[in-house]
């Protein structure tokens, strides 16, 4: 059979490196690729995460989703130099090879297209959160996720600090429960508690984890795309504040932004969307020139959309003479950050 060298397309292969080594040589292949003026290498490495120990810790880890599975989209020729610089890689024969063929297996576009997106829900769900990601307050209705109550909703009645994580819970009107006889220990607010003002903290706690975020996903960071912690932030904030209805304009305004900035880092296009057309019906509401490039500047780093961008710039360039505080001073960074990349 002749092989169609210069055709691109998905190629499986199956390394036993760990993911981040294989991250490390796929990068510095792709950045010697950049300075030759070539594309950088395309590949996909599913994975999920898990918790393990680590010195006796609790901790989470990244591992392979499909045993050493790699897919990489190249010709035939650009793989084979892929293979010389990366010699643990091991090209898959075809299962319907007979004796003298040199086939190998591929995966379409479309087919590989739907993988990645079921491969990528994998990646997003955490079987266990940090303990200092949990930020609950006295008051909040609350529901569990997982273990033997999942589902069922309560009150929190009080907690005993962040450091060993254990609340206890009123669960309808029945009986009452100590968060550590609950299995996986991650809990989904539906409700602030009146008069509660953790959720506005968080906000102000969250945003620059969802830069961060943002700018690992695109590799404008290290190269290395997002961090397990980046993972374990977003999902936590996304599923903690999926279902809270701010008091005022401004505090809607900041909400809708991070749960866009949020879904958009993790790639989950469709809750970015949505997100999205929350954001562009709020704009009209918000009288603050501040808050409305705040807005504008953050979508714009979320979705890339250059109009956002010179929406935000034409506020911004209005406070040329104005001395900037650090809400302003920070908009003016995150268009520059992000109009660089």
């Amino acid at each position: 059979m002749t092989i169609e060298s210069e055709t691109q397309q998905w190629y499986v292969l199956s390394a036993k490196d760990s993911i981040e080594s294989l991250e490390r040589q796929f990068d510095a292949l792709s950045a010697s690729r950049q300075r030759q003026s070539m594309a950088p290498v395309k590949y996909f490495l599913p994975y999920c995460v898990k918790r393990t120990t680590l010195f006796g810790a609790p901790a989470m880890r990244r591992k392979k989703l499909m045993g050493n599975y790699i897919f990489v989209r190249d010709s035939f020729a650009g793989l084979m130099e892929i293979k010389s610089a990366m010699e643990s890689l091991w090209l898959l024969p075809h299962p319907d090879n007979t004796p003298g063929q040199h086939r190998y297996m591929t995966i379409s576009d479309d087919e590989m297209a739907s993988f990645m997106a079921i491969a990528r829900a994998y990646a997003n769900e955490l079987p266990c959160y940090p303990i200092d990601m949990v930020d609950l307050e006295e008051g909040d209705k609350v529901q569990i996720v997982g273990g033997d109550f999942d589902g069922m909703c309560g009150t929190l009645q009080c907690s005993q600090g962040r450091s060993g994580g254990k609340v206890l819970m009123a669960v309808g009107n029945l009986f009452l429960v100590a968060t550590p006889d609950i299995g996986p220990q991650y809990i989904r607010i539906l409700q602030f508690g009146k008069g509660n003002r953790h959720p506005y903290r968080k906000f102000e706690s969250h945003l620059p984890r969802a830069i961060q975020a943002l700018r690992h996903s695109r590799g404008a960071v290290d190269g290395y795309g997002l961090t397990t912690d980046d993972i374990a932030a977003m999902t936590v904030f996304t599923g903690r504040f999926e279902a809270l209805q701010p008091a005022t304009v401004n505090i809607a305004s900041q909400h809708a932004t991070l749960m866009l900035m949020s879904y958009a880092s993790l790639n989950d296009t469709t809750h970015a969307a949505q997100w999205r057309v929350r954001c562009v019906n709020l704009l009209p509401r918000i009288k603050s020139d501040t808050q409305r490039a705040w807005q504008l500047a953050f979508m714009f780093a979320a979705t890339g959309d250059d109009d956002l961008r010179r929406q935000a710039q034409a506020i911004v360039d209005t406070w040329a003479l104005t001395p900037h505080d650090r809400k302003r001073s920070l908009i003016v960074t995150t268009l520059h950050q992000f109009s660089c990349q």
